[in-house]
């Protein structure tokens, strides 16, 4: 082929490829560039995987075989039993046995608590995290304390600390992710959103989950409410205290992930509902369908 014709296809080519490209944008719209979630193509590459916690007296080791042999991508590392705080050798062996399965570390875990830690723990959380090459730390906003009970004293306590630990974390390029949980300052969309706002930092996000003990037109409403902070989501069907097989709320689940389509994002399995690890191909393959 002559010089001349090769680099006619080449420019006939990249022009159809801009024109495919301006079609994706319209169609699946993004963020701006200057965004955290600008959609460059139609296909979005959301991740499965799951939460290390869920078989706590399994080994790392049966964890991340099992997880592969399910068809899973990532794993999100507990920092209380498989990778504590602060132990960098341990989370060197995390890492090894999870990209020896072919895996990723999804997030890290952690069990910092806002407002209630010691502050130094935040510091062990990072370095693990940073051995474990994840650029997402899960952290708890409070514990055992309902979003609407708190103090104003108590509050600007841990919007305080929100803001240490984010711009801690902002230094290393991580992201601090809250986690939607009772009895905490984001058991409710609203106050989370108002924490979030009074924090202002652009690293702390959320991780989504439904609030096994509010209807669904409630959680419904919460995804659309919390989107753009929305970075990671934990999968489970309880109904109150009572945990159910995935698929018994697979009506739900499907009407939560047609709103959370538009952003790629990680899946992670959080508890079986039997605590078998055997359960878990079956459960990935249910969550992987909803997913298709």
């Amino acid at each position: 082929m002559k010089r001349g014709s090769l680099y006619k296809r080449k420019q006939a080519l990249l022009f159809w490829d801009l024109i495919f490209f301006d079609f994706c944008v319209k169609l699946y719209p993004g963020e701006s560039e200057s965004g955290s979630n600008f959609n460059t193509g139609c296909i979005l590459m959301n991740k499965t995987g799951i939460v290390s916690i869920s078989f706590r007296k399994y080994t790392k080791e049966e964890i991340a075989s099992c997880a592969k042999a399910s068809g899973l991508d990532c794993i999100e590392w507990g920092g209380d039993v498989h990778t504590p705080h602060g132990d960098v050798e341990e989370a060197k062996k995390t890492v090894e046995i999870t990209h020896g399965c072919g895996l990723e570390v999804a997030e890290y875990g952690s069990y910092y608590v806002i407002g209630q830690s010691e502050e130094s723990l935040f510091g062990e959380v990072l370095a693990s995290a940073e051995v474990l090459g994840t650029k997402m730390i899960r952290v708890w906003p409070g514990m055992n304390k309902s979003s609407d009970t708190f103090t104003t004293e108590e509050y600007e306590k841990y919007v305080l600390d929100a803001k240490r630990i984010s711009a801690l974390a902002k230094e290393k390029g991580v992201t601090v992710a809250l986690e939607c949980h009772p009895n905490s300052l984001t058991d409710e969309y609203h106050n989370a959103l108002r924490f979030l706002s009074d924090v202002g930092a652009d690293n702390l996000k959320m991780m989504w989950q439904p609030n096994q003990h509010r209807p669904l037109d409630y959680n419904l409403d919460s995804i659309k409410a919390l989107l753009p902070y929305i970075v990671a989501v934990h999968v489970f069907s309880w109904e109150r205290k009572t945990r159910l097989p995935l698929d018994a709320k697979a009506s739900d689940w499907k009407q939560y992930v047609e709103l959370l389509r538009e952003k790629e994002l990680n899946y992670m399995l959080e508890f079986m509902h039997d605590d078998k690890i055997e359960t878990l191909p079956e459960t990935a393959k249910i969550l992987k369908s909803w997913l298709e």
